[in-house]
């Protein structure tokens, strides 16, 4: 064989080097069919021995145009002709109107849900147009942030409600439109936990849906099939069946002696691949002895294969299970040998522009030295950095273990941040915590003044996944930990330390540290704000929350004045999200500021307008507090009505995102709203059900309210030895919790009850 010709280990053709494919091979998939695939139309040999697996196949697909979903999971080793049968059901429903789409859990190693994103991405163009589909507006935001790995902006109210309508949406997105669907899942062995159970969700929605999932998975995968999968196994074929396997690879070329043709059954063992490669390599060198075993006939094909291909096979060694096609080529020196390497049998194309091995390379033989791989993994990290831009950031994985096998750490902390990234696009706070964990370890390693700037990075990144997974006090020590830092060695940038602060703040804020709230804000104003007006603008925001909390209306007032003249001259730089965060910061502290000064009326506009932005910047925490403080405003208004109707909104909501600590303090703002209407047993209902979640919560700032609100509605009712035991527990409860007001509240309340007896 000469360095630029090849031989098909399918049908045995030969040809020269620069054609993509074997010359005999064709797609029997028309050409308008709405069939993703990823490779051009490989040779492929005669299916042979899975008449029985195919008609089971294509009896479950009748089911599907019925409407009734089916899972399959094709089970098997490698080589005995998994993706063959896949290819074959593939050309029967594309003919019969099925749209196809493939997808290899290979695509993207190490994004959560890799498998997924590469899919969704790719099969844009198949989906039905914009405003004709089946996913709303809201759920197309979703997925494209999924899809790009943007991290979401805003707290969100819970964590488990954004994973449920993230799968929400990812589903209906999977799910057929106008026909019936085969979804194809190869190599589902390499499925990362998100993907399985993105799957498993999928799976328990099949049954009365037009969809077909198949997945083809090896052994030893990393979790076993959904329960109501069906589970088919592809054997090795049987002694009949790999001598007809065998007289259709060799028919019109003539069949060897009786001899070589019983050594050939004998060596392969019934393994199709393995066959297919002895065969070739018969055909190749003519009077070569038959090889005793498969294995040992792809070791011997691939020492007889030309130097340039052993070359291109060495490189790829070091690429892992999966590459892309680009950076093989690119240590390759050009795509002319990966064309003969594909078509030969060496190597596969899945989906993403991606290679991954056909047969397992022989153990020995074609390997880097050990001494040169650190070489080697450099160059092949130099390779997927040459790749464009959107390429390489959903590469941070393999460039990441590039460059770490390189032993160059401070190449491969970029692409760190950018995996524990795409795990927080996913809502993945634990996991990119652990990335983010392993990178600080790393970091440690370099100079000093490096060190520094990448742990304070490092640190403030874990302080937003601790803050996604509702870890406030961690949040805050991560934050603290950055701010440390900033003042050692070289000072980072003033926008960086402003970011910082805020943030720092923000969770200060949230766990009610008032004081410090308003000594963090001093802090900033000597040393960083004054360089980062948007920032500036949000501090006064979180001030004068802190100030109306304090009591302290005037203050905060003139402190939202204040910062509102800044605002317009300093929004105009930032983005809208941003912008629409500070809005609705600087209204809910104007709400809490004219509530403290007896205007109801003008908190509840205030109120509203939170609701507007909350929504633009995509903050469901603050979303629903908006709620609940419409709800409080209308109530101290007198508008019972429209108090109760947000009230019952922001109630719905929280039971639907599972927030607990928001019901609780909805079914305060009820019970205060019945009390003031003369509703006692509303009241003392609406109070025991909040104090019921409090507890769960072990909140003892938030039992004091409620016990405060039931003792009163105790206290209308004449239950008065009751009252007063609520109200004792409810001064108790803000005793230990350092709850000043609330400890004034419970004692103003025990006065009255002393006078009513």
């Amino acid at each position: 064989m000469t360095p630029s010709s090849g031989s098909c280990v399918a049908c045995g053709a030969r040809f020269l080097g620069g054609v993509l494919a074997c010359p005999r091979s064709a797609s029997a998939v028309p050409r308008d069919a709405p069939v993703r695939r990823w490779s051009p139309g490989l040779c492929q040999p005669a299916l042979v021995g899975r008449a029985a697996l195919l008609g089971r196949l294509v009896s479950l697909a009748e089911d599907v145009r019925r409407g009734l979903g089916r899972a399959v999971w094709l089970t098997g080793e490698a080589g005995l002709g998994k993706t063959r049968l896949k290819d074959a059901l593939v050309e029967i429903l594309a003919a019969e109107g099925f749209e196809v789409w493939e997808g290899s859990g290979l695509a993207l190693p190490g994004a959560p849900a890799g498998i997924f994103r590469e899919l969704l991405e790719a099969t844009r163009a198949l989906s039905p147009p914009a405003g004709t589909g089946r996913v709303s507006s809201a759920d197309a935001e979703r997925i494209t942030r999924f899809l790009e790995g943007r991290e979401r902006q805003g707290v969100p109210a819970s964590l488990v409600s954004e994973r449920t309508a993230l799968f929400d949406s990812l589903c209906h997105a999977l799910m057929p439109h106008r026909r019936p669907r085969l979804l194809v899942l190869e190599d589902w062995q390499h499925g990362d936990p998100l993907s399985h159970a993105l799957v498993e969700e999928l799976v328990s929605r099949l049954s009365h849906t037009p969809l077909f999932l198949l997945a083809l998975q090896r052994p030893g995968g990393t979790a076993p099939a959904p329960v109501t999968a069906e589970v088919l196994t592809v054997g090795r074929l049987g002694p009949s069946e790999a001598a007809e396997l065998l007289e259709g690879r060799l028919r019109g070329r003539g069949m060897p002696p009786p001899s070589v043709r019983e050594a050939l059954l004998r060596g392969s063992a019934g393994h199709p691949l393995h066959l297919l490669h002895a065969v070739t390599l018969l055909e190749e060198q003519a009077g070569l002895a038959v090889p005793l075993t498969g294995e040992a006939a792809v070791a011997a094909r691939q020492m007889l294969l030309p130097d340039a291909q052993r070359e291109v096979l060495k490189a790829a060694t070091v690429l892992g299970p999966s590459f892309p096609r680009a950076v093989l080529a690119t240590l390759a020196g050009g795509h002319a040998p990966l064309a003969l390497l594909e078509a030969g049998g060496w190597l596969r194309s899945v989906s993403g522009g991606r290679y991954t091995w056909a047969v397992e390379p022989a153990s020995g033989l074609d390997e880097v030295p050990e001494a040169a791989l650190p070489q080697a993994h450099r160059r092949a990290a130099e390779a997927y950095e040459a790749l464009a831009d959107p390429l390489r950031h959903r590469a941070c994985m393999e460039l990441t273990r590039q460059w770490l096998s390189a032993e160059d750490s401070a190449r491969a902390l970029p692409y760190l941040v950018a995996l524990a990234g795409w795990h927080l696009s996913a809502l993945e706070p634990g996991p990119a915590l652990a990335v983010y964990r392993f990178a600080l370890g790393l970091a440690e390693t370099l100079a000093p003044d490096v060190s520094r700037e990448w742990q304070r990075r490092l640190w403030e990144h874990m302080g937003d996944a601790h803050r996604l997974a509702g870890e406030d006090l961690e949040a805050e020590s991560a934050w603290h930990t950055a701010r440390k830092l900033d003042g050692e060695g070289l000072a980072s940038a003033l926008g960086e330390r402003a970011r910082r602060l805020f943030k720092l703040t923000s969770v200060v804020l949230a766990q009610g540290k008032h004081e410090e709230v308003l000594g963090l804000d001093r802090e900033g104003r000597r040393d960083c704000l004054s360089a980062a007006p948007l920032m500036s603008v949000s501090m006064d925001a979180l001030c004068a929350l802190a100030l109306a909390a304090l009591g302290r209306f005037q203050e905060a007032r003139a402190r939202i004045l204040l910062a509102r003249e800044q605002f317009h001259f300093a929004s105009g730089a930032d983005d809208a999200l941003a912008r629409a965060g500070v809005e609705a910061l600087l209204h809910r502290a104007m709400g809490g500021v004219q509530l403290g000064l007896g205007f109801p009326e003008a908190a509840a506009a205030e109120y509203a307008q939170v609701l507007r932005w909350s929504e633009r910047a995509g903050d469901t925490w603050e979303h629903s507090t908006a709620l609940l403080s419409l709800g409080d405003a209308y109530s101290r208004a007198g508008d019972r009505e429209r108090a109760a109707h947000f009230f019952q909104l922001a109630l719905e909501l929280d039971s639907r995102t599972g927030d607990r600590r928001g019901m609780a303090y909805t079914h305060h703002g009820l019970a205060l709203l019945h009390t003031r209407a003369g509703a006692p047993e509303l009241a003392k209902e609406d109070a025991l059900r909040g104090l019921q979640l409090a507890s769960m919560l072990e909140d003892r700032r938030l039992q004091s309210l409620l016990r405060c609100v039931l003792g009163r509605a105790q206290l209308q009712l004449g239950e008065l030895e009751e009252a007063g035991r609520q109200l004792q527990l409810a001064a108790r409860d803000a005793t230990a919790a350092g709850a000043r007001v609330e400890l004034l509240q419970a004692e103003a309340c025990l006065r009255v009850l002393e006078a009513r007896r």
